[in-house]
């Protein structure tokens, strides 16, 4: 599969842009292996991809999807939709099954 829309587009505004790419469970459920986004905080880029990709669902009641597991930048694993966002972020979005 391509990836769909995921370079980083120059800012529109003061929201940064953000990659975000999918991989597994979340991956198949999206039908792409990612979007790009214009969001500050972990919770507006989820509502973002449920957005484009609403079979993904990666948010049930308020909270981050057990089903997955998110990153920031592959460095740091975080359920903190409060999480700050800055332009050029690549937020990935596992199956929480991933690795076995």
């Amino acid at each position: 599969m391509e990836m769909e829309n995921v370079e980083p587009k120059p800012m529109t505004g003061s929201v940064p842009r953000v990659r975000v790419e999918f991989y597994g469970l979340a991956r198949q459920r999206a039908g792409c292996a990612g979007v790009s986004v214009e969001a500050a905080t972990l919770g507006a880029a989820l509502l973002a991809v449920e957005a484009q990709c609403p079979e993904l669902r990666p948010t049930r009641n308020g909270a981050p999807s057990p089903e997955y597991l998110l990153s920031i930048g592959g460095t740091r694993f975080t359920a903190d939709l409060t999480a700050s966002l800055t332009d050029g972020d690549c937020l990935l979005i596992l199956g929480a099954d991933a690795g076995g």
